[in-house]
């Protein structure tokens, strides 16, 4: 696997995951990462109007979410990680973003507007280094990136997009 001599130089490494997102547990452990879960508190509460482009929002999220758990680890599960990866995943149509449906029938209205539709799905990844200096103090090295997705939806019945909502994936 390509990532081997990446992933071997990890070894004994506390790497943790800022996310209970099934999605991206199956990801990490796919590519041969060790890692821990520790769900970032971070409430995704960022003004949408201050970011140029629905990217920049993503990538902001994810590096807020790796930040609030490598600086919460210390006191709060008494160690350092070594690496915290974080990550955020929005979809964006018109350079508009997308929030989570708030119920079923909200559901229904983003996806019925993306029917027949192109749109861009971002994801912002961030990835923090924590450094322990003598004093217990923690240096933090930041390094961030996105992937952006096009996607085009069919034209969907009414019942497609029904069954689809009922299956719970939106929420």
């Amino acid at each position: 696997m390509v990532l081997n001599p990446v992933i071997s130089k990890l070894a004994g490494k506390l790497v943790v995951l800022a996310s209970a997102s099934p999605r991206r547990l199956e990801i990490l452990r796919n590519a041969g990462l060790r890692f821990e879960v520790v769900p970032s508190w971070f409430k995704e509460t960022l003004d949408k109007s201050l970011f140029k482009a629905p990217h920049e929002y993503a990538v902001e999220t994810a590096k807020q979410k790796a930040l609030e758990v490598a600086r919460r680890m210390p006191f709060k599960h008494l160690k350092t990680p070594d690496i915290v990866i974080g990550a955020d995943t929005i979809v964006a149509v018109d350079g508009m973003i997308l929030e989570k449906p708030v119920d079923k029938h909200d559901a229904y209205r983003m996806l019925s507007s993306l029917s027949g539709k192109s749109h861009s799905v971002f994801t912002g990844v961030a990835i923090v280094l924590c450094h322990e200096k003598e004093n217990d103090e923690v240096d933090y090295q930041l390094f961030d990136f996105y992937e952006e997705t096009k996607v085009k939806f069919a034209d969907l019945s009414e019942d497609m997009l029904w069954e689809y909502i009922n299956s719970g994936e939106p929420m």
